[in-house]
């Protein structure tokens, strides 16, 4: 239907080209380029009005790099951990495991609701270990959205996507075993 009207155009170049339904689209010399910006705009309307879901609005989101303080010399303080946590919408505890795990280190929540681990990392480190909890817990393999939960069924955890509705399941965090070094005093 589309390429009949294209080839009508083509031969008789008029300015005005009909369909077989009974509209028609006026075509004027050189606002060609205006007319498909408002054909375009007038396509990605009617896609969000029946689609809602493939009209390009996908929801993302945008972390911000880790702010990282030393405290001592033996100590690091994460300061915008809850920050991290909330804009990927995860708990806390399950994003605090994985990372003390991950970094074989203790540590725990501070007053002020900040991650102080009991060892030195640099902000590049703490990234990429974010970057991997993401991949891992938060984006769906589906649809690569982020607007996803975790639920706990049966000892297993599941991650269900709210845009396309996939699950899947996810790996536990493996506490690795830290070693207690005591000194000796002679």
């Amino acid at each position: 239907m589309a390429s009949a009207a294209m080839a009508s155009w083509r031969e008789e170049d008029p300015e005005v080209v009909e369909e077989e339904q009974g509209e028609s689209i006026v075509l004027e010399g050189e606002d060609t380029e205006e007319n498909y910006e408002q054909l375009l705009g007038r396509l990605y309307s009617l896609l969000g009005e029946n689609n809602p879901g493939l009209a390009g609005r996908t929801h993302m989101t945008v972390m911000t790099y880790p702010i990282l303080l030393r405290e001592g010399t033996k100590k690091t303080v994460f300061v915008n951990f809850m920050d991290s946590c909330k804009k990927m919408r995860r708990q806390p505890k399950h994003v605090m495991d994985f990372l003390l795990s991950e970094m074989a280190a203790t540590g725990s929540l501070d007053g002020e609701q900040r991650l102080v681990v009991k060892r030195r990392f640099s902000p590049r480190n703490i990234e990429a270990l974010l970057r991997r909890y993401i991949y891992e817990y938060v984006i769906c393999n589906g649809c690569k959205g982020t607007d996803t939960t975790m639920s706990r069924e049966n000892r297993l955890l599941f991650l269900r996507c709210e845009q396309c509705g996939s699950s899947r399941s996810v790996a536990p965090i493996k506490a690795g075993y830290i070693a207690r070094v005591t000194r000796v005093r002679a």
